[in-house]
């Protein structure tokens, strides 16, 4: 994968409801949200739309002029820029799915669609959009859900892993910060008893 020529033609819908325009770089909602992707966004959705998994893949494409050569740190934060720009327009975060010690994964529907070259407005690509929902023109979708089936995106934020849970993460938040400051005042009176 040298470049992405691959995709710079196609026109893909996202789990029936966003445009992602990859000559464009950007993605567009039913409700003409739009949403510009960054080179990395873009690379990284590209790559997780043809269905590549690993990590280490990933990085070595994503950041191809540093010839891989990235901290993990700025391979997870742009998972976390691509999970809300997925979110800003309309999608649930839980689209990609973190394989632990391999990858992530976009579970969602994708599905190629034709749309005229010289559309460039955002109005048009969403009645594109709309128009290509309701006609289902029964195009091969290039991976299903892997896990998700066929189920709304309201159903499939349910089925999230217990911890992978907002309530989750806010009771480890809570947790962090009372540790900390039970840290930060063991210290305190360690420091005071010493004097």
């Amino acid at each position: 994968m040298n470049g992405l020529k691959f995709n710079e033609g196609k026109t893909f819908l996202l789990d029936k409801n966003v445009m992602f325009l990859p000559s464009k770089r950007r993605l567009v909602s039913k409700d003409n949200r739009v949403v510009e992707l960054t080179e990395n966004n873009y690379r990284f959705l590209s790559l997780l739309l043809t269905g590549e998994t690993d990590k280490q893949a990933i990085i070595d494409f994503v950041w191809q002029e540093q010839n891989g050569s990235v901290s993990e740190s700025s391979y997870y934060g742009q998972l976390y820029l691509l999970r809300k720009a997925l979110t800003a327009c309309g999608l649930a975060e839980s689209l990609i799915k973190t394989i632990p010690r391999k990858g992530v994964r976009y579970t969602g529907t994708v599905k190629e669609v034709v749309i005229d070259s010289n559309t460039t407005d955002e109005k048009e690509v969403s009645e594109t959009l709309s128009g290509a929902v309701e006609a289902e023109s029964g195009q091969e979708e290039l991976h299903g859900k892997a896990e998700a089936g066929d189920r709304p995106a309201s159903e499939q934020r349910a089925s999230v892993e217990w911890y992978q849970s907002r309530s989750w993460n806010a009771f480890v938040s809570v947790l962090a910060v009372i540790a900390v400051c039970w840290i930060t005042t063991l210290i305190f009176v360690f420091l005071f008893l010493l004097k």
